[in-house]
């Protein structure tokens, strides 16, 4: 099993299990003291992040995640009433009814029961909620908004981070052949098709800067099983599969650089009436000088030897490029390409 594929069930599964023991108190609460309540409440709170899950895999994410957001709001509160409705009679009947589903189907006053109402607005509420803070999490950047409300980063720290700065080539001349208007919409696809490699690595997009990514990671994350380097790899894989994509609607497959480099940086809250967790240090401005570099020595990813090193034992074959004076930098730093 992949490592992204375990921190997904492990995500999935501490999730399930506190959605769980919520809806079996609420049951137990509002329905009658009892064991079928408590096993109801399991299965029907443990069930519903899973089945969520899987709407947004498979519809979410294919059609509707690049709509508006008010429409995605609104669908998404719709489809989520559907599974809740779904999810909630399958173990009512199951547990209450004694497997006996004549008796919904011959007195649909069920439906517009008091204690039936009362479990769907319980549950329409929850999943608002989930919609609220998945939005702000899409606005704000994942990890962000947790981060905010509790305050972590309110007093700067440093932190060991590892940073990749991702810029597709030749821009200006792309912008200039197919006008600014698609150009704009090709770097949306782009950073679109980048989104899932990060996520799978464990890594989060700090921000974007015109056509370029910033991408960070913890350095534990980032050297792990070389997650850094694998994103590159999974974004180069992407964007491959989508060509025919990219060439029917602008003409072209997008080509694309990055730097990468870990070290201490410093990171707060920045900002009033928009706030934001800032990055700042030596790290980020090394990280951008080596991106730079890549264009100098024909390489599309360059990564810093003291990267490099904290690698070794992960699998992957480098070349070293040489060893280089970066700009603003007094002494040299040796940079490494992929091997073939």
């Amino acid at each position: 099993m992949k490592p992204e594929q375990k921190r997904e069930i492990k995500g999935l599964t501490q999730t399930s299990l506190i959605s769980a023991i919520i809806t079996a108190v609420f049951m137990y609460w509002f329905y009658y003291p009892g064991w079928r309540s408590i096993a109801a409440g399991i299965c029907i709170g443990g069930l519903m992040p899973v089945s969520l899950t899987l709407y947004t895999r498979h519809i979410y994410n294919r059609f509707l995640i690049k709509v508006n957001l008010l429409v995605a709001l609104a669908v998404n509160t719709l489809a989520h009433l559907v599974v809740i409705l779904v999810v909630a009679v399958i173990f009512i009947v199951i547990f209450y009814l004694r497997g006996n589903v004549k008796i919904i189907l011959n007195d649909p006053s069920f439906f517009y029961s008091r204690l039936f109402l009362i479990g769907i607005g319980f549950g329409m509420l929850l999943t608002l909620g989930f919609n609220f803070f998945s939005i702000l999490n899409t606005l704000i950047g994942r990890h962000v908004l947790a981060k905010l409300f509790i305050g972590i980063y309110r007093h700067p720290q440093e932190t060991d981070r590892v940073f990749m700065f991702l810029d597709i080539k030749s821009s200006t001349t792309i912008a200039e052949q197919i006008g600014h208007l698609k150009f704009m919409s090709l770097v949306n696809d782009f950073f679109y098709d980048i989104t899932e490699p990060v996520f799978q690595t464990n890594g989060e997009i700090y921000k974007y800067v015109g056509d370029e990514a910033i991408i960070t990671w913890k350095t534990q994350d980032a050297v792990e099983e070389a997650n850094c380097i694998r994103c590159f790899q999974k974004i180069n894989a992407v964007v491959s599969s989508r060509s025919d994509h990219y060439i029917k609607n602008y003409g072209l497959v997008p080509q694309f650089k990055a730097g990468l480099h870990g070290g201490i940086s410093v990171t707060g809250e920045l900002g009033y009436t928009r706030r934001e967790i800032a990055y700042m240090g030596d790290v980020l401005n090394t990280t951008a000088r080596i991106e730079e570099a890549c264009k100098t020595f024909g390489e599309p990813l360059l990564v810093s030897g003291d990267l490099v090193e904290t690698m070794k034992n992960a699998g992957i074959r480098f070349k070293e490029v040489g060893q280089v004076k970066l700009r603003g930098k007094e002494n040299e730093m040796a940079l490494y390409g992929l091997a073939e």
